[in-house]
């Protein structure tokens, strides 16, 4: 029973935090694809004279070591011609680079293909255009596109074929090819934004820094992603703290069980005594009964709070696909955190017997004998 109360307390550590360490992966992951994380956006700078961020920067940019890909965002007004239907919307004009760098991903169809005029749009164009992705997936669509430059403002119309969608509903939004407009914007064109990908994710900061210097505004994903962490490591504490809590009442009634065992064998400890045993033997008879213990209930808690969690997250991610959604590991339990446990767990039972031990070790044989 007593083995049972510690594989409880530890079994509600390793759920609670295994669920801490799950949200968190996932949240990150929600974040940042792996590449987008060693992106820098550069916007224009705020502070004295900001410099524009055009094909100058462009080229000091790619000229630098430390940078292995440079993707300019230009975002323009659009309007979209389907039908009888009119929608307005934003028109970011990018590279092949800048979704991979952007860490978007689409959800049905492709990314541009090189192949002629294209566009990628998201789910909330295609409804505020009243088109499912089946209906408008690889079909030509008519697009005004709004180019406002040192020459003024003009409306430009183009054919393009819908490539690829992504699912977001908030925004009406479509990516087209920076080149398919390159002639109309003029040679040397104000972005809106630039993206870079750093060759060393170590020395984004050092990189974030040398582009504030320049006069502009540079910010990564991985600031975002060192903020989650830290929230996270708080969420762990707190959760673990309510685990510490029931491994305590396990601990106290591990604490009973020893003294209990105490009082039982005082009569063995005598008759030990007087055949010669050691003080140091009883106290390690002791320190090793109550350090088995809490090891056993250590190795069960882990076992089954890790086994607990499985069959949650199964249960609610067949919940989930059920009603349409992603399916999502929401615990995850690191080796190092289960072997650490499994350990504190041990330490725990050995700070618990020692006071029985001591006490043990220390009876007077013939007291211990006429013990009753």
């Amino acid at each position: 029973m007593t083995i049972v109360g510690i594989s409880v307390g530890i079994s509600s550590i390793v759920f609670l935090v295994s669920l801490g360490y799950g949200l968190q992966d996932l949240s990150i992951k929600k974040i940042a694809a792996i590449e987008a994380i060693n992106t820098i956006d550069v916007a224009q700078g705020s502070k004295g004279t900001p410099r524009k961020i055009d094909s100058t920067l462009i080229s000091e940019l790619k000229a630098d070591p430390g940078i292995s890909k440079v993707s300019p965002v230009l975002a323009i007004g659009i309007k979209i011609v389907s039908g009888d239907k009119i929608a307005d919307g934003v028109g970011n004009c990018v590279d092949k680079d800048f979704f991979a760098l952007e860490g978007l991903e689409v959800t049905y169809g492709s990314f541009f293909t090189g192949e002629g005029p294209q566009a990628v749009v998201t789910s909330g164009l295609l409804k505020a255009i009243n088109q499912t992705k089946e209906d408008i997936l690889n079909k030509d669509v008519a697009f005004n596109i709004i180019i406002a430059n040192a020459g003024g403002k003009k409306e430009v119309s183009k054919d393009l074929k819908i490539v690829g969608v992504i699912k977001d509903d908030t925004t009406s939004l479509a990516y087209i090819p920076l080149s398919l407009v390159a002639g109309d914007v003029g040679e040397n064109p104000t972005y809106n934004a630039v993206k870079v990908k750093i060759v060393d994710q170590n020395k984004i900061q050092e990189m974030k820094a040398k582009i504030d210097a320049m006069g502009f505004t540079a910010t990564s994903i991985a600031d975002t992603i060192d903020q989650v962490d830290r929230i996270f490591k708080y969420i762990q504490i707190g959760l673990a703290f309510f685990g510490f809590v029931a491994l305590l009442v396990a601990s106290i009634g591990m604490f009973n069980t020893m003294t209990v065992a105490l009082l039982e064998r005082t009569r063995d400890i005598g008759i030990m005594k007087a055949l010669g045993v050691s003080d140091f033997d009883i106290a390690k008879m002791f320190l090793s009964e109550s350090a088995l213990i809490a090891f056993s209930g250590g190795t069960l808690g882990v076992a089954s709070g890790w086994l607990i969690s499985k069959i949650i997250n199964y249960a609610v991610n067949a919940l989930a696909q059920s009603v349409g959604g992603e399916p999502h590991n929401l615990f995850v339990t690191p080796l190092v955190f289960s072997v650490g446990i499994i350990i504190f767990s041990g330490i725990v039972g050995l700070a618990t017997g020692f006071y029985p031990s001591r006490r043990a070790s220390r009876l007077n044989p013939l007291d211990a004998l006429r013990y009753e």
